[in-house]
């Protein structure tokens, strides 16, 4: 079935922009039965309101994939926002209120489906393209946000979340990044603040999200625009989707008398404590999802996609689910001559390399990085593993394949809070972050960077909140912080960083030196580069020709210890090799001969020494 194609939910009839009749569908698989008598639709519509089991009555028909439930007004509604939801009877006589899993409207209260009569048309909310066509995964520098808190912590006024995420577009860019991955933006199953990762209507926008007080009927204009506007800056946008479980009240799940015997939820691989699996065993739920993503693929022209808990839906050797359903959106792409669209796995398990090597994904969250960042910064060391997870690209088979690195991201606590955390001094010990800052933008990976750790954010977020629901709050960005010194100072980094991998081809290739270290590893190698746990020291080699066959050399050399020390570092060649970070202005040039140069490095610093 393909749902949004054959108009399931609620539609406008026709498209004049002032009044119109509203069709309603349900589909429901051939098998199981859901054992129904009867629907009825009932809302804010018309002269029957709420009033269920007065809600007009939807006719039965018979397709050859299953049952399409229908109804199409009588009367014309003005143009507007209307709520509704289906009144059902089950053949024993017991009755359930429940929404439309396959809106395109959240509703504002009550779980509430919704619907748009006028407004702008589709021809007026035209996403446009990037306007320098997508670029290969390895290009990017990715900037992870969730919008409410993104947006809340200025004034916004009336505005849709959304529609002011526009308002720091530029500063997004002047940063540097060329990417947002955006928290899940699909509609969840309450009023209340969620980071969005239990869904409930899979085709609609948060409502809290794109409310717009002034404007309620252009809810998807909103996000249109949105897009728009970061394509108009090469933005790429990537959805955040979360496509294991749904929330326990989903409302394909309700529509069955036996809820138990919904095809859409069951059982399916590894289970999520507290909510519903999709059960990706029957053929419905795979066409379900492949249909959602296909919907803001084509609809709303996103460039990618992060798949939320792929470790729950990915069974090896399987022919359904995520291996499934990365190969028919790969395919789905690849019809309409898109290139370049990223597919990437939140897949925290060892086995996440060999799931991108089998399946059209082309990258993998690594928390390698992170939990080797955390760690140092509490324990005041650091692992002799890093190196491996700066070099995590030789992992993969494929070259346009590339691992997404971070030293924090939503799950966890800033990283400028952890920095000074076991000395109860937070985000004042930010400088303590500069040479795992470093190494992530030097690294072969994709980097990553949550919001607000530009200038140093620093909530604390509890890895476990023993059901205290202290995890999931609000955080709101304090934009007031980018203007103090620890602000300035790091966001002054970010930039220099981010425009030192964009400007510098060679940084973004898979060459990396030492290729391998391992773990009983503790000091450098015969030729001097690797770790020296002991003194808390960095040297690797990284490489690359540009476009036109330059070679790029760079060698980074990172302290991670609160003192300056005496370094010798190796160079693979002798001359003139200039250090990119000094001063943010690339002015100390270094003359090595004999392949050498020994200098003192400073405290909880790094150079990126280039030829």
């Amino acid at each position: 079935m393909e749902y949004m194609a054959n108009r399931m939910g609620a539609w406008q009839v026709g498209n004049d922009p002032s009044k119109g009749k509203v069709e309603f569908k349900i589909f429901f698989p051939e098998e199981p039965d859901p054992e129904i008598s009867s629907i009825r639709v009932a809302g804010d519509f018309l002269n029957n309101s709420w009033n269920f089991e007065g809600g007009f009555l939807m006719n039965r028909n018979l397709i050859d994939e299953g049952t399409v439930w229908s109804y199409r007004t009588e009367t014309e509604l003005d143009s507007g926002y209307y709520q509704y939801k289906y009144f059902i009877t089950f053949n024993d006589g017991s009755t359930r209120i429940v929404s439309d899993p396959c809106t395109r409207y959240s509703g504002r209260e009550n779980q509430n489906a919704a619907f748009v009569i006028g407004g702008s048309q589709p021809s007026q909310n035209v996403v446009l393209p990037l306007v320098h066509g997508r670029k290969p995964l390895k290009e990017l520098m990715i900037y992870e946000l969730n919008i409410f808190d993104f947006v809340s912590g200025y004034n916004r006024e009336k505005e849709a979340p959304v529609a002011a995420v526009i308002q720091k577009l530029d500063y997004i860019r002047e940063i540097g990044f060329n990417a947002i991955l955006f928290m899940p933006w699909t509609a969840w199953n309450n009023a209340e603040y969620s980071w969005g990762y239990v869904p409930f209507q899979y085709f609609a926008v948060e409502y809290l999200l794109a409310n717009n007080l002034d404007k309620p009927s252009e809810k998807l204009s909103f996000l249109k625009k949105m897009i728009s506007e970061c394509h108009q800056r090469d933005i790429h946008v990537i959805m955040d989707g979360v496509y294991n479980h749904v929330s326990t009240d989903f409302p394909y799940k309700l529509m069955y008398s036996d809820p138990e015997k919904c095809p859409f939820t069951g059982s399916y691989g590894g289970a999520f404590p507290g909510l519903e699996d999709l059960d990706f065993d029957n053929q419905c739920t795979n066409d379900f999802i492949l249909d959602v993503c296909s919907y803001w693929i084509d609809i709303f022209k996103i460039d990618g996609i992060r798949f939320d808990n792929t470790v729950n839906f990915y069974q090896a050797g399987d022919t359904k689910g995520l291996g499934k359903l990365l190969g028919n959106i790969a395919e789905y792409v690849e019809s309409k001559n898109e290139e370049n669209f990223s597919l990437t796995l939140e897949h925290i398990s060892i086995d996440a390399i060999n799931v991108v090597n089998n399946t059209k994904a082309n990258s993998f969250w690594d928390n390698a990085l992170y939990e080797f960042t955390f760690n140092s910064l509490w324990w005041k060391n650091i692992d002799s593993k890093l190196l491996n997870a700066l070099n995590n690209r030789i992992y993969l088979e494929d070259a346009e394949k590339v691992p997404t690195l971070y030293i924090g991201n939503h799950d966890h606590s800033s990283v400028a809070y952890q920095a000074g955390a076991r000395d109860n001094e937070g985000s004042m010990r930010w400088y303590k972050t500069q040479p795992f800052l470093i190494a992530l933008f030097t690294s072969t990976a994709v980097p990553l960077v949550q919001s607000g750790a530009e200038f140093g954010e620093d909530y604390f977020i509890p890895e476990n909140d023993q059901g205290s629901g202290r995890r999931i709050i609000s955080r709101p960005l304090r934009w007031k912080l980018y203007e103090d010194e620890i602000g300035k100072n790091l966001s002054k980094l970010y930039k220099r960083l981010i425009f030192i991998r964009s400007n510098y081809q060679g940084l973004r290739s898979s060459d990396f030196y030492p290729r391998y270290w391992e773990e009983w590893q503790t000091q450098f190698n015969p030729d001097g580069y690797g770790i020296d746990t002991k003194r808390q020291l960095a040297i690797y080699h990284r490489w690359g020709q540009t476009d036109d066959g330059i070679l790029q050399r760079f060698i980074t050399v990172l302290n991670f210890s609160d003192e300056p020390l005496e370094i010798c570092v190796p160079f693979p060649e002798n001359g003139t090799w200039t250090d990119l970070l000094s001063n943010y202005s690339g002015s100390w040039k270094v003359n090595v001969t004999e392949y050498r140069f020994c200098f003192t490095i400073g405290s909880n610093w790094g150079h990126i020494f280039f030829k």
